[in-house]
């Protein structure tokens, strides 16, 4: 006889990855300490996005993507011990809507779960468990199949913000590099290289900086619903690595190599009232703490 009931969910793939158009399989597994009645087992399925404005303490509705729910056991008497409910469902959005990937950011999230639910009557608590699944969404691109390289040449004269009386006190340097692609695959790393070619100071390191750009309209009410208004950006890092410490050689080519983490990136999105957008960002810090950074746009996709 188990020492407490318990309720847990259990999917048949161990990494809890689907795409649209797949069925999800699993086991609900509950524990009965001593058997006990219920009102049934229920299973509701949900996705959705969900936005915060920038800067603002608003709270939205949430975008609905998926909506499913399911009765797996009908009213009646669980028996002592464990028992496996099997479960089944696929993939697939409201109403037909296209569905979003999987994404945890700072102002937008899109989110999948399972949700389970047991009622056990006046006298005894309820269970209840809950467990995130991850969509991912492919698109056919065929533009992609041939990687497009992003060359750079950064020099004091090629600086953005400085004032052009203040380009002359600027100690001279001059990087070169490239990315080998602007518009990346999501589960492969981003890649390219740098070369300090001439610097009259000294390095004290190079980093490279991943940043998400959120973008959410100003005019979302808190019913969701969108009159006119302008996209408000905020950029945030999502990780940073550094690639080279101390006063590298000149003319060594450096490597960038950044795997790109999971459910904190997702292919760029844009809809009418959110949009998610990815940057490059590489810094190189002087030996006396003068920084330059150069800034990349770039792509991310999922091809089938």
């Amino acid at each position: 006889n188990p020492e407490h009931s318990g309720l847990e969910i259990s999917l048949s793939r161990f990494d809890r990855i689907y795409r649209p158009g797949e069925s999800v399989s699993g086991v609900l597994i509950v524990t009965a300490k001593d058997g006990w009645s219920h009102t049934g087992v229920k299973m509701h399925v949900a996705g959705q996005a969900s936005l915060q404005v920038p800067g603002e303490n608003k709270e939205v509705k949430p975008r609905r993507l998926m909506e499913q729910d399911f009765t797996l056991v009908e009213p009646g008497k669980m028996d002592m011990g464990t028992t496996k409910i099997p479960f089944s469902f696929v993939v697939k959005g409201l109403n037909k809507n296209v569905l979003l990937e999987t994404y945890h950011g700072a102002y937008i999230s899109v989110n999948y779960f399972i949700a389970a639910k047991i009622e056990r009557g006046v006298m005894k608590r309820g269970l209840e468990k809950e467990m995130e699944f991850i969509v991912e969404v492919p698109i056919r691109k065929d533009s992609l199949a041939n990687p497009k390289e992003e060359p750079f040449e950064i020099t004091e004269k090629t600086l953005d913000n400085v004032r052009t009386s203040k380009v002359g006190k600027i100690p001279e340097f001059r990087i070169e590099g490239k990315l080998h692609r602007s518009n990346c695959l999501i589960n492969m790393p981003l890649t390219g290289e740098v070369k300090i070619v001439k610097s009259v100071k000294s390095i004290s390191s190079i980093d490279v900086q991943l940043v998400r750009i959120e973008s959410v309209s100003a005019a979302l009410g808190s019913n969701g619903e969108l009159s006119k208004g302008e996209m408000i950006k905020e950029a945030t890092e999502i990780e940073s690595l550094q690639i080279a410490v101390g006063d590298v050689a000149r003319n060594m080519v450096i490597p960038i190599y950044m795997v790109l983490p999971r459910v904190y990136t997702c292919p760029s999105l844009s809809t009418a009232t959110f949009a998610v957008g990815f940057e490059v960002n590489l810094q190189i810090v002087f030996e006396d703490g003068y920084m330059v950074c150069e800034t990349f746009g770039i792509g991310l996709h999922r091809v089938q």
